[in-house]
């Protein structure tokens, strides 16, 4: 395991582990260079997909899993309860607008992987396993979220910001490592994605996030 692996699994509180597929990714961006200073926590690091210049390549995302304090004021602002970072700890930014990856711990105690769409949009768990969510990122959409709000579009070059689909490094490495299959749309692992104005779902991780929210507007007794 790399020093990069190691810092981030240190981070993750009890009742929390790093999934070994994860384990992976980290490992093979740290050995391909892929590592950056964060200007937002100096002296931290945070890992990519790719170098970050153009032209970017697939998704881009940035890898840190957020240490035990940041997680609950992320959980105060979404919940207005810090205590929720308990069972929700984000490790990956999707998206420019401030949308995560983060791993849940669900009704039952089971670590799950799910995305928290930074305007309430895209609240989901993305797929069965963390390979699911490692073949979501390599179908190539520049951000996870654009690909949750349209779940059924395959994604396209766009030449003008200086953006192309394919990473090969990266679904080479997946592909190779774990035998498995690029989907072509997110909507082969997740097939209705809630949106911003969904009024219910059968999604576990969306029915979590509306009770905290019901609970902090105080429609609804709390239930952590």
């Amino acid at each position: 395991m790399g020093r990069f692996t190691d810092e981030m699994r240190a981070r993750l509180p009890a009742g929390f582990t790093l999934p070994p597929e994860i384990a992976s990714l980290f490992d093979w961006i740290e050995e391909r260079g892929l590592l950056q200073e964060s200007q937002r926590v100096p002296g931290d690091m945070f890992g990519t997909l790719q170098p970050l210049e153009a032209p970017y390549r697939g998704a881009v995302v940035l890898f840190r899993v957020e240490r035990e304090d940041e997680a609950r004021s992320y959980a105060e602002g979404w919940f207005g309860n810090p205590d929720t970072a308990a069972r929700l700890i984000p490790f990956a930014r999707t998206g420019a607008d401030g949308s995560y990856a983060a791993f849940w711990l669900d009704d039952d105690g089971y670590q799950r992987i799910v995305h928290l769409g930074s305007e309430g949009d895209g609240l989901c768990v993305l797929g069965r396993t963390p390979l699911d969510f490692l073949r979501l990122l390599a179908i190539g959409h520049n951000e996870l979220g654009t690909g949750l709000a349209h779940p059924d579009a395959e994604p396209e070059d766009e030449p003008d910001y200086e953006m192309e689909v394919d990473n090969p490094p990266f679904r080479d490495w997946l592909t190779t490592t774990y035998g498995v299959t690029i989907p072509r749309t997110v909507s082969e692992i997740v097939p209705t994605p809630p949106d911003s104005f969904a009024k219910a779902s059968d999604d576990p991780f969306w029915q979590w996030v509306r009770r905290l929210q019901e609970a902090r507007d105080g429609a609804a007794p709390p239930s952590p």
